[in-house]
Formats: C-alpha cells, structure tokens, sequence
C-alpha cells in the first residue's frame, strides 16, 4: 500500500536524516521543501520578492509554495511511488488552503488516501536547534547534512565542498524558529482537530534511536 509519510518539527530536528533513513528502508519517493526552494535560491530562480523573504528567514510566500508542493506531490503520485515530505507543511494555508485554494493535505488524500497519511512530529528545544545548525555544514554536491569537525574539510561521502546553509546563519535561525512557533505549529493542532494522527518523537537522541521509535509505527 503507497504511503504518504509527513515529518514536521522545528529546524535542526533531524528531518532530514531521518527522511533518508525511512526513503531507503521503505522505498518513498523524498521531497524536501527546504531542499528545493534552496536550490531555487541558489540558481536564481525565485520571483524578487520571495527571495528577499528567503534571505530574512522568513517562511516564504504561501501561496507560491502551495503551488510548488501541489506540483511535486501530483508528479510523485503519478510514479506509482509512496511519498516523504520533511519541512512541509509550514503554514495553516499550506495544509489546509482556503476558499479558493486546496491546501496540501486535500491533495495528498486524494493521491494516497487519508488513511495512508502518516505524520511524525520530531520535537527539540530551541536551544538544541541553535547548537545543531549553528555547528551544521551541507555538502554542496549531495547535500547530505555533517556537524563541523576539526578534521572535516568536504563531504566523507562523495568528497564534495561543505557549505553553510542560507539559512543557518544564527540571526536566522532566530527567526526560522519564531516563525516556526507563530505559523508551523498551528499545523499540527489543525491535523488533530482533523481527527489525523500526529505521533510526537523526541529528536533529541541520536539518529539510530530516533528511527528507531519511527519504525514502530
């Protein structure tokens, strides 16, 4: 049965990580919100505006990333394949769209059906989001995600260049977390009101413990 599995929760909560360890076990197809609007950022493909919003550290405009994530999920549905999303949904219009918009969860239960949705909420402290991405480099090749070293000058993987995330600067990461308090976590009461479940994960231990408690569900 295709699955469509969501991971939520703070920056720095391990998303990433984990969405890579479930998308190899399970065979879903991975699509990283913050990934791609990342890589629109970087290749200078953002409309002017919402590229000042990305640089702020703002969650950018929803209506533009609605149509995005609609988008990506038709495409992923189509393969026949299951789906992963981490970093989305990030805003109540987002999730649930409006009057003049159907929102991400309606195009999910139409592609996979509502009882096919899985949602995970990994939970950190802020103070565990400031220590991980203040600390944290992506590799400019892969973008696997690796903690500063002493002895760590490019990806151990595919030997590519480290880089600082646009958005791992720590006045930032201040505000990604102010948003994610004020427009994110009002997702997850909205899903419950739903009647959907969201299964709460503590991502504060390391990353085999915490896939662990994933896969029981």
């Amino acid at each position: 049965m295709r699955k469509a599995v969501i991971l939520m929760g703070p920056p720095g909560a391990g998303k990433g990580t984990q969405a890579e360890l479930i998308t190899y076990k399970y065979g879903l197809i991975h699509f990283d919100t913050g990934r791609y609007i990342e890589t629109l950022f970087r290749e200078g493909l953002m409309p002017f505006k919402i590229r000042k919003e990305f640089e702020r550290g703002d969650l950018v405009n929803p209506v533009w990333t609605l149509k995005i994530l609609q988008k990506q999920i038709e495409k992923i549905a189509a393969t026949g394949f299951g789906i992963l999303l981490s970093g989305s949904p990030r805003t109540v219009f987002e999730a649930f769209g409006d009057t003049k918009n159907k929102g991400e969860i309606d195009t999910l239960t139409q592609s996979y059906g509502r009882k096919n949705i899985i949602i995970f909420n990994l939970d950190i402290p802020p103070q565990i989001t400031m220590l991980r991405n203040s600390k944290r480099r992506v590799c400019s090749v892969c973008w696997k995600p690796h903690l500063l070293g002493s002895s760590l000058k490019s990806c151990p993987f595919c030997g590519g260049k480290l880089i600082r995330r646009t958005q791992d600067k720590p006045s930032i990461i201040e505000n990604r977390l102010k948003e994610y308090e004020e427009r994110t976590k009002p997702v997850l009461k909205g899903l419950k009101v739903r009647g959907f479940k969201v299964v709460k994960i503590d991502g504060r231990p390391k990353a085999p413990v915490v896939f662990e408690k994933i896969s029981r569900h």
